[in-house]
């Protein structure tokens, strides 16, 4: 199975999962497969330099530039704030983003959730640099992406 594909399918079986418990257990299998909850790939308010980077400052950890395949799209919150969704799209346009690895990402999930509300849904996407796939990370997608495709 490729990654793409992979992915998609977690994807969705974490968005139709229904409870905490399945949820975190899905979330331990993307850790033991791809060390996912120490990668967030932020491409909007969040990025380094943009006004909601300090909810991430003190994680410290390292970053990293790069991208991730999907479309921009005039939804959610961030939108009012110069900042539209993203929709990922495997093979689609290439969309700057910021790659963080951090350990204390694992204990801020719930705050981070909380944070990006319904309009935003945390799936797993792959992150590119020019050095190719450098990591599969939480990335957080307009709401219902399997539904927008």
């Amino acid at each position: 199975m490729r990654l793409v594909d992979a992915l998609t399918e977690f994807n969705a079986l974490r968005l139709a999962m229904a409870g905490e418990a399945g949820i975190a257990r899905l979330d331990r299998l993307a850790h033991a497969a791809f060390h996912a909850a120490a990668h967030l790939i932020v491409y909007g308010s969040l990025s380094p330099g943009a006004p909601n980077h300090g909810r991430l400052a003190s994680l410290g950890g390292t970053w990293e530039r790069g991208w991730v395949e999907g479309d921009r799209e005039q939804v959610g919150w961030g939108a009012e704030l110069g900042y539209p969704a993203l929709r990922w799209t495997p093979g689609g346009p290439h969309v700057t983003a910021h790659l963080l690895r951090s350990e204390a990402l694992r204990d801020r999930w719930p705050e981070l959730d909380r944070f990006e509300g319904s309009a935003y849904c945390r799936i797993l996407v792959p992150f590119y640099s020019d050095k190719g796939l450098r990591a599969v990370g939480s990335l957080y997608a307009m709401s219902h992406p399997a539904a927008s495709r």
